[in-house]
């Protein structure tokens, strides 16, 4: 007999279910990297929690501390305001009625329904402390003004005088003590207010966060049993059976055994790509899975590092930091102009000497034309002398030749030299009065060198005050350059500081 069986095409049953495993495998490989991610991110928000748990915890500590110390000043004022009652309660009933109307005529006192049982007791302290006090103080006032008037004056009435004053200093400061120790309570109140309120934020953003919290986690258990669900489906898939077409007809050709093993080879072929392609895009799935990882953390240690920057911007050490860097700024810009100055009259103290050195030198000059004009006047007045000489020996000789013979002749000739005796004489006259000039100017001369010279011994004091000025302003240039190597060591050791502190608060983060 021979039994037929439907047997479905294996190429379609073996492409079906490497496809679907894939398919799964991809599947969970993603719902794998999203529950790293919710991972990290219930990681990072519990950390945030820890440390909001940790400064509600010493903000709860600081409460304490200042709620006991609060009690304690409370009990005291109520202990001073009793016996201060019992000792001025017969003078002090007027003014106290009458600063309770005022007060409670006031704005302030119409939120009595709002404020708490220990602000009200406090207010009832500080009227018990302030309000009896004043109506006497302005009664004792007035009758002790009137009784020193009264006295006589004495020695007795001086002492009560001084002691009275004395007295009335000491009660002023005690009432400034009072003034301090009440605007010390005001911001006292003030603080403890905004304690309060950033309590009650902190409170609010707990509650936030651990409802976040719970829906991250009510999310990452809804992913962990779709995970488990899918798993088992997995699993179930691959623990089915491959079922293998069994041909119920024994006289199969050998023919179509071949085909359907070259279709088995084919299709094994065809599997072994498929799953080296899902091998190659699963790792790429995880690198790309490690790189968006790093990033997060990367761009976790940034924000962490921008708020740290942020605080260290608003801590008091940087803001001290930068208040001496601007001084010390300020400082450097001052003392650069002041070597500017310095600069600028050592320049001008350089250009007047060498204006006064031109001056000498053209005070020199003079003296030395001077000099010249009396020795060519010395010797003119020498050659002078020889001319009148000369002119003397040839009178006698005039006469002598005019007893010889042969006089007529001499007689011409010495008129002839007689005619031109007038020129040279002209000419020296002329030389004569140019030397006269000269000298003139010589004098003038004289009296512009002795002006000079008191001129030069006025600027030479001036040299040596401004040589002294320059001598000081040199040290003080030394100074200043000495000061500016320090203040940019220390704007170095405050940057370095600023570094150092950058570096422990990142590594602390």
């Amino acid at each position: 007999m021979s039994t037929c069986l439907h047997v479905q095409d294996p190429r379609n049953i073996a492409m079906s279910r490497p496809l679907d495993f894939a398919v799964l495998k991809y599947k969970n490989q993603k719902l794998a990297e999203q529950l790293e991610v919710h991972k990290f991110e219930f990681c990072a928000l519990e950390s945030r929690f820890n440390d909001l748990k940790e400064k509600q915890r010493t903000h709860n500590k600081t409460l304490v501390l200042v709620k006991s110390y609060w009690e304690r000043l409370i009990a005291d004022l109520g202990i001073v305001s009793v016996c201060k009652n019992e000792s001025s309660r017969s003078s002090c009933s007027t003014g106290n009625n009458n600063i309770r109307k005022e007060s409670s005529g006031s704005p302030n006192c119409q939120l009595g329904n709002d404020v708490s049982s220990e602000q009200s007791t406090t207010i009832d302290i500080l009227q018990k402390l302030f309000l009896p006090s004043s109506g006497p103080w302005h009664v004792n006032n007035e009758f002790v003004s009137a009784a020193l008037m009264k006295l006589p004056e004495n020695e007795h009435s001086r002492q009560l005088h001084n002691a009275t004053s004395d007295v009335l200093s000491k009660l002023h400061v005690v009432m400034r003590t009072v003034d301090n120790l009440h605007l010390k309570h005001r911001q006292l109140a003030a603080n403890y207010q905004k304690q309060r309120d950033s309590s009650a934020w902190n409170r609010a953003e707990q509650k936030r966060l651990k409802e976040e919290l719970t829906s991250v986690v009510a999310k990452l258990e809804g992913s962990k049993q779709k995970l488990a669900v899918l798993k088992a489906q997995g699993d179930n898939k691959q623990a089915t059976p491959i079922l293998v077409p069994t041909l119920g007809n024994k006289n199969m050709t050998a023919e179509k055994v071949r085909d359907k093993q070259t279709e088995l080879q084919d299709l094994e072929a065809t599997h072994k790509e498929l799953m080296e392609l899902i091998s190659k895009r699963l790792e790429e799935i995880r690198r790309l899975h490690t790189e968006r990882i790093e990033i997060l953390n990367k761009l976790a240690t940034f924000q962490n590092i921008l708020t740290d920057f942020k605080s260290i911007h608003s801590s008091k050490a940087f803001q001290l930091v930068n208040d001496q860097l601007q001084k010390s700024q300020a400082e450097l810009d001052d003392h650069q102009t002041l070597l500017e100055k310095l600069q600028v009259e050592m320049d001008t103290f350089v250009w007047r000497e060498r204006q006064f050195n031109q001056k000498v030198d053209l005070a020199e000059i003079p003296q030395k034309v001077s000099a010249y004009c009396v020795s060519r006047i010395a010797d003119l007045e020498k050659d002078v002398q020889k001319l009148c000489n000369e002119k003397n020996m040839l009178v006698l000789k005039l006469e002598e030749a005019s007893r010889e013979p042969g006089r007529n002749q001499v007689i011409s000739e010495f008129k002839a030299l007689v005619s031109s005796l007038p020129r040279e004489m002209g000419a020296v006259q002329s030389e004569l009065s140019k030397h006269k000039d000269a000298s003139l100017q010589l004098h003038s001369l004289r009296a512009e060198v002795h002006s000079l010279s008191s001129i030069q011994t006025r600027k030479e004091q001036e040299i040596e005050e401004m040589s002294f000025r320059s001598a000081h302003a040199g040290s003080d240039i030394s100074q200043l350059q000495s000061l500016v190597r320090e203040l940019r060591e220390n704007t170095q050791e405050l940057k370095l500081f600023v570094e150092l502190y950058k570096h422990e608060s990142t590594d602390s983060s």
